[in-house]
């Protein structure tokens, strides 16, 4: 196992500032971007683009350009997490989520009982999955 494997992925929810993207490419505020005329901009780390940080979103920077705050934004410290989206970015009611499943079906799956681990691996899992509710 590698340093972090199954740590559950931070929620970040932005509130009424709302998430932060960038007003060009709508990309997400990330670990990458750079902080501008002392954390009051930043400029997008995909389209360059210059943002104003909203004033709710507002952190000082320290003496490397970074926010004073950073270790305590997982949007700005980690690869990974996961947003809450306010419910003007719905445009439908949520949907159950749906699975599909790719499987090597070649001779040689077949005869080393890949497949059929594979199969049966799913099988054991489908009840667990989130959304399927015993349905199958």
């Amino acid at each position: 196992d590698m340093p972090g494997d199954n740590e559950p992925v931070d929620v970040v929810n932005f509130g009424s500032t709302g998430i932060v993207r960038c007003k060009r490419c709508r990309t997400y505020i990330n670990p990458f971007v750079n902080w501008l005329n002392n954390g009051r901009q930043w400029r997008c780390n995909i389209c360059g683009y210059v943002n104003e940080v909203p004033s709710t979103y507002f952190s000082h920077l320290d003496e490397d350009g970074q926010r004073r705050d950073k270790d305590q934004r997982p949007e700005l410290c980690k690869g990974s997490v996961e947003l809450v989206a306010p419910s003007e970015y719905m445009l439908r009611p949520p949907q159950a989520p749906v699975y599909v499943f790719v499987m090597d079906v070649s001779a040689g799956a077949v005869s080393s009982g890949m497949l059929n681990c594979a199969v049966a691996t799913i099988k054991e899992c489908l009840d667990e999955l989130p959304g399927v509710a015993g349905g199958r």
